[in-house]
C-alpha cells in the first residue's frame, strides 16, 4: 500500500505541476514523457529506491496493461483529431507513409542492429519490427495543441497523426512474423497469415470500424435528444476506447488497430458541435495516461545491461534515430503528395518518436519468448528517442516555421 501511495502521489504531482505550466512545457525543450521518465528513475531502485516494480509482481504484466490503456487512449484521441475528409483526400500519401514507410523502417532498423550487435537475423528483425511504429503518445507533443497549430501546417500535422495512429496497430503482423518464425519455424508463415494478418488485424479493423460507426451515430442521436450532459464527450471517448480494446482482445483480435479504426469511424459521423468540443477532450485524455506509463518505464530501465554494451549503446541510439526513418522519407519524397517540400520531408522524416507502442510489443516478446535482448536494446532506443525527440520537437518546429514562413490561417481550420 505504501508503494501505491508513493506512485499515486508522484503521478498526481506531475499532472498538477505540468498542468500549471502546460503551455510553457509545450514551448520548451522538455516534455511530459521526459519529466515522467526522469521521475521514475529518481524514485526507482537506482536512485532513491522508493519504488521497485519487482515487489509488485510481473513486470511484463504490469507494463502490458499500462501500455494497452495508454495506447488505447492515445489512438482514440489521435483518431478524433484528424479531419473527417482527410483519409479520402490523402489515401495515396497514407499508403506510402504507413505501409511503405513501415517496411522501410523495419528493414533499416534490422540492418543497423545486425551491423552493430551481430545478433541472429531473426532477433534483429524482431527488434526492428518492435521499434518500427511511430508512437502517438510522444508524437502528440509536436502535432497536437495550440502550439503545434501555430508552428506546423495542417497537412504535416495530420499526416504524422494518421501515420502514428495507423502504424501502431499495423505493426502487430510485423512483430509476429519473426516472433512466430522463432517459435514455430515449420508452420510460422501459415499461422501468421491466418491469425495475425487476416483475423487479428483484418478482423480488428473491420470490427473497430463497425463499433465506432454505431457508437458515433448513437452519440449524435443522444445529443440531439438532449439526453447527455455537456461533459459527456470525454467519458464517451474513454468508454469507447476501453470497450473496443477489451472486446476485441476477448475475441483474440488486434485491439490496438481496432481502437484507431473505431475512433476514426466515430469521427466521421460526429456533428460540428462534437467536433468543436473534442479539442478540449484530446489533451486531457493524452495527459492522464502518458505520465503514469513513462513513470513506470523509468522505474525498470536496465541500466547495468546498457552499460555492458559500452560504446555500442550510444552508437545504436544515434544510428536508429538518424537512419531508421529519415532515409526512408528521403527515398519516398518524389512520390509524396502534400508533404513533398524539403522542410516537410525533413521534419516528417526526423520526427518519428519510438515510445509506448514499442514498450507494448517488447512486453509481448518477453512474455512469449523471454528474450531479454529485445527488452534491453528496445528500452535503450525508447529511452534515447524519448529524450532526443522530446528535446528537439519544439526547437525544430520553430525552425520549420522560420524557414517556411508558415502562418496559420484561422479561416481554413485544420484540414
Amino acid at each position: 500500500m505504501k508503494d501505491f501511495n508513493i506512485a499515486l502521489a508522484a503521478v498526481s504531482f506531475l499532472l498538477l505541476a505540468s498542468g500549471l505550466v502546460y503551455k510553457k512545457i509545450k514551448r520548451s525543450i522538455g516534455s511530459e514523457p521526459i519529466l515522467a521518465t526522469l521521475a521514475g528513475i529518481l524514485l526507482g531502485p537506482q536512485v532513491l529506491n522508493l519504488l521497485d516494480m519487482q515487489d509488485w509482481g510481473s513486470k511484463e504484466t504490469i507494463m502490458d496493461v499500462a501500455c494497452r490503456l495508454t495506447i488505447g487512449m492515445a489512438l482514440m484521441s489521435t483518431a478524433l483529431r484528424i479531419p473527417k475528409p482527410y483519409l479520402k483526400e490523402n489515401t495515396h500519401l497514407q499508403v506510402l507513409l504507413v505501409l511503405v514507410g513501415m517496411v522501410g523502417m523495419c528493414i533499416f532498423s534490422t540492418l543497423l542492429l545486425k551491423l552493430i550487435f551481430g545478433f541472429d537475423w531473426l532477433v534483429c528483425l524482431l527488434i526492428g519490427a518492435v521499434i518500427t511504429p511511430t508512437d502517438p503518445v510522444a508524437a502528440a507533443t509536436i502535432v497536437a495543441g495550440e502550439t503545434a497549430k501555430k508552428l506546423l501546417p495542417g497537412n504535416l500535422r495530420n499526416g504524422l497523426s494518421f501515420e502514428a495512429g495507423a502504424n501502431d496497430g499495423l505493426a502487430f503482423p510485423f512483430v509476429f512474423l519473426p516472433l512466430l518464425l522463432i517459435q514455430k519455424p515449420g508452420h510460422a508463415l501459415q499461422e501468421w497469415l491466418l491469425k495475425p494478418v487476416l483475423w487479428e488485424t483484418g478482423g480488428g479493423i473491420l470490427l473497430g470500424l463497425l463499433i465506432g460507426y454505431v457508437a458515433g451515430k448513437l452519440l449524435v442521436k443522444a445529443r440531439k435528444a438532449n439526453w447527455m450532459s455537456q461533459a459527456s464527450l470525454l467519458s464517451f471517448s474513454m468508454a469507447l476506447g476501453f470497450f473496443v480494446l477489451s472486446f476485441l482482445e476477448l475475441l483474440h483480435c488486434n485491439g490496438i488497430v481496432g481502437v484507431f479504426a473505431a475512433g476514426y469511424a466515430a469521427k466521421l459521423v460526429l456533428s460540428k458541435e462534437e467536433d468543436v468540443e473534442q479539442d478540449n477532450v484530446q489533451e486531457a485524455m493524452e495527459r492522464i495516461f502518458t505520465i503514469p506509463v513513462f513513470l513506470l518505464f523509468g522505474l525498470i530501465l536496465p541500466w547495468h545491461d546498457w552499460l555492458a554494451f559500452g560504446w555500442k549503446a550510444i552508437v545504436v541510439v544515434a544510428a536508429v534515430l538518424l537512419l531508421r526513418r529519415l532515409p526512408v522519407f528521403l527515398l519516398m519524397r518524389p512520390f509524396l503528395r502534400k508533404i513533398h517540400s524539403w522542410p516537410d520531408v525533413l521534419m516528417a522524416g526526423w520526427f518519428g518518436p519510438i515510445g509506448v507502442a514499442a514498450m507494448f510489443y517488447m512486453m509481448i516478446c518477453l512474455r512469449k519468448l523471454g528474450m531479454q535482448e529485445v527488452w534491453i536494446v528496445g528500452s535503450l532506443i525508447v529511452f534515447g528517442s524519448t529524450l532526443v525527440h522530446g528535446v528537439t520537437s519544439y526547437p525544430l518546429a520553430k525552425l520549420y516555421q522560420k524557414k517556411t514562413g508558415f502562418r496559420p490561417d484561422p479561416k481554413q481550420g485544420d484540414a
